[in-house]
């Protein structure tokens, strides 16, 4: 069941076509349309009430718990895998640094190269950051079962593994 601002924006995407390919595929506009705003209202959600009240943005948390994950990690490698950019990342580890949540080393071979570990200062921050997060997350999915939360889950784990080429293809 979709809401009065999902079904104006498929009434008005229907409008424009789908380009060269033809009419729009109203499915695939509503899954991807719903996807960004849950994302976006869940971002801000755990921005707003739990990661700006400690100190942290939500970009300096995704940095702090993608280090934490591998326990040390390259600037280019924590934007690849938290998906912020490089030239943020850069300035979040400044900032995270600042606050001695987080050490940059530079490589001795290549001082171009830097790698970040988590301080225990850190670890501290992040343990606050996602208990306060978590809570929210079961809030949020709490209105699943276990069967939807797993399919719910499953899929989401298969859209992540799909690229999309520039061509418009996709590939695994």
């Amino acid at each position: 069941m979709s809401d009065e601002f999902e079904q104006r924006a498929t009434e008005r995407v229907a409008e424009l076509g789908g380009g060269g390919d033809g009419e729009v595929n109203l499915e695939s506009f509503a899954a991807s349309f719903d996807l960004f705003r849950l994302a976006t209202r869940t971002i801000g959600d755990f921005d707003t009430e739990v990661h700006r009240p400690l100190g942290l943005s939500m970009a300096g948390f995704r940095v702090l718990f993608t280090v934490w994950v591998f326990g040390s990690l390259e600037v280019r490698e924590i934007a690849r895998l938290s998906g912020v950019s490089r030239a943020a990342v850069s300035g979040v580890v400044t900032t995270l640094e600042r606050e001695q949540l987080a050490l940059r080393q530079r490589d001795q071979a290549d001082g171009r190269l830097a790698s970040v570990t988590v301080t225990d200062a850190g670890v501290e921050k992040l343990r606050q950051a996602y208990g306060g997060q978590h809570r929210r997350e079961q809030r949020l999915f709490s209105v699943l079962d276990e069967a939807e939360l797993n399919a719910f889950t499953e899929t989401l784990r298969k859209l992540l593994r799909v690229r999309i080429d520039n061509d418009g293809g996709q590939r695994d």
